[in-house]
């Protein structure tokens, strides 16, 4: 299952950097053929002439997803929650969840390829959403990050855009578990407070052009939250913790252990164009 969901994202991570190297110039003297836009006086279809659209000055990209965790944020046997793996920080708890991103994109330079991105981004995990329930608790995991990065968009003047990108990403995570021993029966409502780490954002996708205002967008991204200051700390209340993902070297921490809070995120919305303007060519037989 795994494997599958890797080899799916290296399959979209690549698809759009071939398109976007085989997508040349449109020919000029192919200006009558279908992706030419039409004349809007009159209806007709132009002769002799060639209509692109200029770069954005500003994107602004809405989109949401569902989430699928990889390695620690994969779940647990069976894909169901189980306390005890919880307990000995094997894992997150969680599997799937689902999220939100509002990306805005400035052009760099005229040609409008590459651009800055800067990113704020909403995802909830829980361990009950596309799972089985579980009689030994539930858990969940907020995760607020601010992003900023580089894209480079392979056709700006075109249609259809697609890109490939990467940020670099501040995260909060939060989360709340209610677990249940399987030895004595007993249920524990724990707090899991606001930690602060550093992670990355990958993703690549399409835009496409309804209109010079409007469009709409398409995408998968891999997300890792916690790349850097990983930590597990004690905490004077045992039912309030912070997150612990550090590897515990004297095992007596509770969910302490190494873990990533990685996933994959297929998600699709719409996107907001400003300053696009139309430029027609022509020329003479």
């Amino acid at each position: 299952m795994k494997l599958r969901y890797f080899c799916i994202a290296i399959l979209f991570t690549i698809l759009p950097y071939l398109i976007g190297c085989g997508s040349g110039s449109y020919k000029i003297e192919d200006s009558d053929k279908q992706d030419t836009t039409k004349y809007k006086q009159t209806g007709a279809k132009l002769k002799n002439a060639y209509k692109i659209q200029s770069p954005p000055r500003f994107t602004l990209q809405i989109s949401g997803g569902i989430n699928l965790g990889m390695a620690e944020l994969s779940s647990n046997f069976n894909t169901v929650f189980d306390s005890a793996q919880f307990s000995d920080g094997l894992n997150f708890g969680v599997k799937n969840g689902y999220g939100g991103m509002i990306i805005g994109k400035i052009p760099l330079h005229k040609e409008g390829n590459v651009r800055l991105n800067i990113s704020a981004n909403f995802n909830r995990f829980t361990s009950s959403f596309l799972s089985s329930a579980s009689k030994y608790g539930d858990v969940s995991y907020n995760v607020l990050a601010f992003g900023v990065g580089i894209e480079n968009s392979f056709n700006p003047t075109f249609r259809l855009k697609p890109y490939i990108a990467g940020e670099v990403q501040a995260n909060m995570i939060s989360g709340k578990a209610n677990v249940t021993s399987q030895t004595t029966g007993q249920t524990r409502n724990i707090t899991i407070k606001n930690s602060f780490r550093i992670g990355y954002m990958i993703y690549t996708g399409f835009e496409y052009m309804f209109n010079n205002q409007f469009g709409g967008n398409f995408g998968i991204k891999l997300t890792n939250s916690n790349q850097l200051f990983k930590s597990t700390k004690t905490s004077d209340n045992r039912d309030e913790v912070p997150l612990r993902d550090k590897k515990d070297d004297t095992g007596e921490i509770e969910f302490g252990g190494f873990k990533n809070f990685i996933f994959t995120t297929f998600y699709m919305g719409i996107n907001l164009y400003f300053g696009v303007k139309d430029i027609i060519y022509k020329f003479k037989k």
